[in-house]
């Protein structure tokens, strides 16, 4: 029995759902955006890039999320000593992972080199919401992305990024990737948490394993702000769509956290 079997088997099956009517199906595909061990590797997160998309040639304000080293997750530098990351990416099972084990790696555009690693001081996560926050020990020394007063809109353009798979049975590629994507509901889906969710389907490309947390962009003027973290998907990675917490809901929450932390 393979590691997806023995996750669908002991949750009771897989699906997708509308509202918050099943919160177990939609924790196995978070889990499962996570990551996916590979075969002969321990159950330590790998990274995985996006289905489709095209690779980038730079990392601004993106942050790869390290435990003990390994790929977990993407987020994104909301101030120089925080990053912005999905609630769920920082548990295994039911266990809050210490701070003491998670790293971010900034300023690459490869989750296992280049820039620098920067150590986590504390971490914050919201209630009903998935949606986290990461206290760097030093500055990032980044270009921050922006935080949005207002929601998105249905049928506006969007950009995801992360180091997720570019195809379920792909091997790893450690290069960040983004894949442009449109929004279809704004209303009517949760997050993995309860908190309301964004929900996108891919125009050049959709999101896979590894690649929860990662922000999802809209462009106002020019200037990248950020609507979304990734909380959940289709398990195929197959486009039949994506979910995000709703960053603007959790706008003064982060804010309030980056003032008293």
């Amino acid at each position: 029995m393979n590691w997806l079997t023995t996750v669908f088997r002991a949750t009771g099956g897989a699906g997708r759902t509308r509202g918050g009517r099943s919160v177990r199906v939609a924790a196995v595909l978070a889990a499962l955006l996570v990551a996916v061990p590979l075969a002969g590797t321990p159950a330590v997160a790998k990274p995985a890039p996006i289905v489709g998309g095209e690779n980038q040639t730079d990392a601004d304000g993106l942050a790869a999320v390290l435990i003990n080293g390994n790929y977990q997750c993407t987020g994104s530098i909301v101030d120089n000593y925080w990053v912005l990351t999905a609630r769920h990416c920082l548990f295994s099972g039911s266990t809050r992972i210490p701070d003491s084990q998670i790293t971010v790696r900034v300023k690459s555009i490869n989750w296992n080199t280049g820039g620098g690693v920067v150590q986590v001081a504390t971490s914050r996560v919201r209630t009903n919401h998935d949606i986290a926050m990461l206290k760097l020990n030093r500055s990032a020394n980044a270009q921050p992305v922006r935080l949005p007063t207002a929601t998105t809109t249905v049928g506006a353009t969007t950009y995801a990024f992360g180091w997720g798979r570019t195809c379920v049975g792909c091997a790893p590629s450690a290069v960040l990737r983004r894949a442009t994507q449109q929004v279809t509901h704004i209303n009517g889906y949760t997050d993995l948490h309860g908190g309301r969710a964004i929900r996108t389907l891919g125009l050049n490309g959709n999101v896979c394993f590894g690649d929860s947390g990662g922000p999802l962009f809209k462009l106002v003027d020019g200037l990248r702000y950020q609507v979304g973290v990734l909380s959940w998907g289709d398990s195929t990675c197959g486009g039949a769509g994506d979910y995000w917490a709703t960053v603007p809901d959790s706008r003064d929450w982060i804010l309030n956290v980056m003032a008293t932390v």
